[in-house]
Formats: structure tokens, sequence, C-alpha cells
């Protein structure tokens, strides 16, 4: 069987080096390059002599080489060098896996009509548990009513993390909602200093923890008056990420253009 050719965006971030390493090591897999900003100090360098990867790839500069080769390309950096490498990707007919976040609803917007051209897969959180535990927010949001339930979501990430409420946060949110058939940007509360007030039926209160090396924890609370439910997922590190993205792109390889989520992973088989 013909190995799947993966390129990485943002291949000496956090995310893209774990990316890559795992990558190299997969024998389901090849490695055919990654990417960095034009102004990164490694440009031009063999990936061996800058990092942990053991590849003796040169770091680009220029987007196009890799994702040209690639039958996917797996892409952790910002939005709009993510829109900018979609917009190659589907060019050059190449699946796309996005784990970026912080993206606007018009960035999301741009990057689903890119998927009438090639297949794309967009997750705020690579985690398979993450997104499971998307599902069991919304049957539970679902069963617990806003009269006798608050829903509160917490979560902690590391110091270096900039967006907040996390990508994760927002889609637990975002499902929680659903589940009570509301609309998140009418019931979130992200800011409980700006006004004196009470806690209003159905609202979502988001809290946000920043420190240290936390790869990412997050608890969803349904809080009534006599009880409490807590959905809870603690990621040890990121392997779990670099993981679910491989898989992800394992499995979009084979599909046709097309918006895919994680759900879609998940309930595969």
């Amino acid at each position: 069987m013909a190995k799947i050719k993966i390129a990485v965006a943002g291949c000496l971030g956090r995310m893209g080096q774990e990316l890559s390493k795992q990558i190299v090591k997969n024998n389901k897999l090849e490695f055919v390059g990654g990417f960095e900003h034009k102004k990164h100090k490694d440009i031009n360098k063999q990936f061996k002599n800058v990092s942990d990867i053991d590849s003796n790839k040169i770091i680009d500069s220029n987007p196009i080489n890799s994702i040209k080769t690639a039958n996917v390309v797996i892409d952790f950096t910002t939005p709009q060098s993510t829109l900018e490498n979609v917009k190659i990707a589907s060019q050059n007919k190449t699946a796309v896996i996005i784990g970026t976040t912080g993206m606007t609803e018009s960035e999301k917007k741009k990057v689903k009509s890119y998927a009438k051209k090639i297949p794309i897969l967009m997750s705020s959180n690579m985690s398979l548990g993450v997104n499971l535990l998307f599902n069991l927010v919304q049957q539970t949001a679902r069963a617990l009513n806003d009269t006798d339930y608050d829903i509160e979501i917490a979560e902690t990430h590391h110091k270096h993390k900039m967006d907040a409420p996390s990508g994760t946060a927002l889609s637990l949110g975002e499902y929680a909602a659903e589940g009570r058939k509301i609309s998140l940007n009418k019931s979130k509360v992200l800011d409980r200093t700006k006004k004196l007030t009470n806690r209003k039926k159905g609202d979502i209160g988001f809290s946000v923890t920043r420190g240290g090396e936390i790869a990412g924890e997050h608890t969803v609370s349904f809080i009534g008056e006599n009880d409490r439910v807590d959905l809870v997922h603690k990621a040890n590190n990121r392997s779990i990420f670099v993981k679910g993205a491989i898989d992800a792109a394992i499995f979009l390889s084979k599909k046709k253009s097309g918006f895919y989520s994680m759900n879609d992973l998940l309930f595969s088989n």
C-alpha cells in the first residue's frame, strides 16, 4: 500500500514539531516536508539540524511546494495563514486538516467554501476523548433543562496560549446550546465584571485559567439546586492531539471533497 504523503504547516511550532516527529516515525505515512513563516530564523535549514525531527528535508518558506506534493496538509497555525494554505490546497487538490483556533465565523465560512473542491476536516480539538465529550455535553444539556440546571464551562491551558476562551471551550458551549436549542451568541457570558447582575436563566458562563505548561483541561458543570454533574476532560500532554490529527489525516486521505469533523472519524466504524 502506498504511503500517505503528509505536509505540516507551521512545522516548527509547538504542535508542528510534534506532528512532524510522529509522521516521520509512522510507517503508513511519508513526511513530504513542512513550511514556516518566511521570517523564521531556521528557513532553508535541514530539520534534523534545528529540531528533534529526524529528516533531511529543508524547512521551506513557500507553502506551495509542500502542499502540491502532499495528499494531506495538517495546519495548526493562525487564521490568516490557514486561509492562505487552504486556498493553495484547493488549487492543488490537497486535503486539509485544520486544528487552528481563534477563527471568526466569516473565516470559518470561507474555509467551508473551499470544501466544495477538496476534503477538509476542521476541529477546535483533535482529541477523540474531547470529541466524545462534545456529544456527552449535548446529550446532558438536552436532558437537564435550564430551569433546574445552570451551565458553567471552565478551561485551563498553558501560559503560551493566546486565545481565550479556548476554541474547545467555545465548542463545548456550542454543543450545550444546541442541546438546549438556544443560541450560544445570545447566552454566553464571558465577563461578569462589567455589569453587576444576577445570573440569568439560560446563561452559559465561561472561566479561563492560564499558567505553566498545562496541555488542556475542560470542565462542563451542570449545577442544580441539590446536585451537580461535571463532565471533565484532562489532557496529560499534546500526544493525544497529535494522534488525533494523524488519525484524521489518514481518514481524510480516503474521502471526497466535503467538510468533515472529528465526529465523522469518531463514528466512522
